[in-house]
């Protein structure tokens, strides 16, 4: 890229979708600094349950769920947590999440998490090969075992839009089940196994390891905390922190559940909100799982990790700063032992962490409808660690004019919710 067409690019946001934009507009020859108070890898990139799989297509409004809110809400195991001193902030959220509840727009929002999903494991490989982080990503595949006929009958849509969206998988008897996880209690009836995944031994980690080599080729990192984003009388944009002002040709808002202020100041009336999620650090017992496994009827995952098991839960309603409510994960554990034989529930840490996440579950990818140098980057809601990469090369696509190989209507900033 000659000098003329290389660009200063700021990037809100020091997670792996930031990390990963960084990457890819530096591979074109851009000149990139990274803004966020906090370290990269430290926000909800850093507590991800670090799955890759192109076969998690379901949002988390499905077809029915109008109906079996009111019972979720009052059942102390549930995995939909809503935190009711929040719900008139929330409201705006909620209501697209509803409506969004349909089938034919749950439909709509699965082929449009499809359409990236086809692009992510060439994206992986693209990172893995030019940051050197493939030493914390390992071959595994994505295992859902069910306990009860009904449960598994009860997701009988959600292997319909599998096979809608043409996603592999294989459907597992308990024997089968046991081939695959030896170790786990012999207490499932019907397991879905989907090979098209990998798994992160450490997401962490892994924003830290593509952040550094971000570095390395001499992207910068301001560990400042955005205000906002003024446009000079150039109309270049010009971002402003609790430190200074920064001058650049082209801005991307990447900053997670927080990127909704800024994008409505940037032209885009955006609905956004964090999907909390909630995760626990055990010991690695002395049998363990060797894939990433999620109990269907619990909603909660059990995935191996550099430092112990990690299981995953819930869906928090609340606002993004609200304080961390540990009661409902920790009442799982016992749950996760009788999975698993063998687990200590001895707890070694404990995390919250807010997901970005519009109504409909589909990221917010493109540019600005009133500043041609503004692109967004967020609302990835749980699949942020899969979707990464890819969102990062098409943001790279889009600022350079290349087709970045799928439509981009999806994805608009300016998309109707109901």
């Amino acid at each position: 890229m000659s000098e003329q067409q290389s660009k200063r690019a700021i990037i809100i946001g020091a997670g792996m979708i930031g990390a990963s934009c960084a990457h890819f507009l530096q591979r074109d020859g851009h000149s990139v600094t990274i803004v966020d108070p906090n370290a990269p890898g430290t926000g909800a990139s850093y507590g991800n349950a670090g799955l890759i799989s192109q076969s998690g297509v379901m949002p988390s409004a499905q077809p029915g769920l109008v109906k079996r809110i009111p019972k979720m809400l009052m059942d102390p195991a549930s995995p939909l947590v809503l935190r009711w001193r929040y719900v008139p902030r929330l409201l705006p959220w909620l209501i697209g999440f509803l409506a969004n509840s349909r089938r034919e727009r749950v439909e709509r929002n699965c082929l449009a998490t499809m359409e990236i999903f086809r692009h992510v494991l060439s994206a992986y490989d693209a990172l893995i090969q030019e940051t050197g982080c493939g030493e914390l990503i390992r071959s595994a595949v994505t295992l859902k075992v069910y306990e009860t006929d009904a449960a598994f009958e009860g997701n009988a849509f959600e292997r319909a839009m599998m096979d809608r969206c043409g996603c592999h998988y294989q459907v597992l008897s308990p024997d089968d089940i046991r081939d695959l996880e030896p170790n786990l209690a012999p207490m499932f009836r019907h397991g879905v196994m989907m090979p098209d995944s990998r798994h992160i031994k450490n997401p962490g980690r892994l924003v830290e390891t593509v952040a550094k080599s971000v570095f390395d080729r001499g992207g910068a990192l301001l560990q400042e905390r955005v205000e906002r984003v003024d446009m000079n009388a150039d109309g270049k944009p010009v971002v402003v922190t609790d430190a200074g002002r920064h001058e650049t040709d082209l801005v991307v808002v990447a900053a997670g559940a927080r990127s909704g202020k800024l994008a409505r100041q940037l032209g885009a009336k955006v609905v956004l909100d964090a999907e909390r999620g909630y995760h626990v650090m055990l010991p690695t017992p002395e049998k363990s799982v060797g894939n990433y496994v999620q109990l269907a009827e619990r909603k909660f995952s059990l995935s191996q990790h550099e430092s112990g098991i990690r299981m995953t839960a819930l869906v928090e309603l609340a606002s993004v700063d609200a304080p961390p409510d540990y009661r409902r994960i920790r009442s799982l554990l016992p749950m996760a032992q009788t999975a698993l034989p063998g687990l200590s529930i001895e707890e070694q840490s404990i995390w919250m962490g807010p997901r970005p996440s519009t109504p409909d579950n589909v990221p917010v990818i493109g540019r600005s409808p009133a500043h041609d140098s503004v692109y967004f980057a967020f609302g990835h809601s749980h699949l942020g660690m899969t979707m990464a990469p890819a969102t990062g090369r098409i943001i790279a696509d889009l600022v350079a004019g290349r087709d970045p190989g799928l439509d981009m209507a999806p994805y608009t900033p300016v998309r109707p919710l109901l």
